[in-house]
């Protein structure tokens, strides 16, 4: 190639190289692990649930599942890790539901906070809240961030 830059073009092709192989590297996910850590420990303890969208960016300790709202598994998550009904305006809700972005209409809200027991994870992990967001829609938010330290 006669590029009047050669070194320049190698640097770019090389550098659009290292993204690639980040991008498809196994393990190199595009989330913070969340959906897979709270999937896994649900699945645990006999809770399948199939997300239709997560969100949980590298850059949070946190984020959150949506799927389909299902009496039954509403019921199991909220017997299995004693989640207590919460209004929209709790203080601990709102402050949380700010920093996620959670601008979301709903029917019914649950939840635990202050690294509850139940939520001490596998592979030595905690999650600092847990929240369930059943919206008026048919759908259920599952919201949770990892625990500082």
């Amino acid at each position: 190639m006669n590029s009047p830059f050669p070194k320049m073009h190698s640097i770019r092709s090389f550098a659009a190289a290292l993204v690639m192989m980040a991008f498809f590297l196994p393990g190199c996910g595009r989330d913070n692990g969340m959906p897979r850590d709270l999937t896994d420990h649900l699945e645990a303890r006999g809770i399948i649930i199939q997300p239709t969208l997560t969100n949980a960016p590298l850059s949070q300790r946190g984020g959150f599942l949506v799927t389909r709202y299902d009496a039954q598994i509403a019921a199991k998550l909220i017997s299995a890790f004693g989640l207590k009904q919460i209004q929209e305006d709790d203080i601990g809700w709102a402050l949380r539901a700010k920093t996620i972005g959670a601008n979301i209409a709903a029917k019914e809200i649950w939840g635990v906070s202050e690294r509850p027991s139940q939520f001490k994870l596998k592979n030595g992990g905690q999650f600092e809240y847990f929240y369930l967001l059943v919206t008026p829609d048919g759908e259920m938010y599952l919201f949770a961030e990892y625990a500082y330290g």
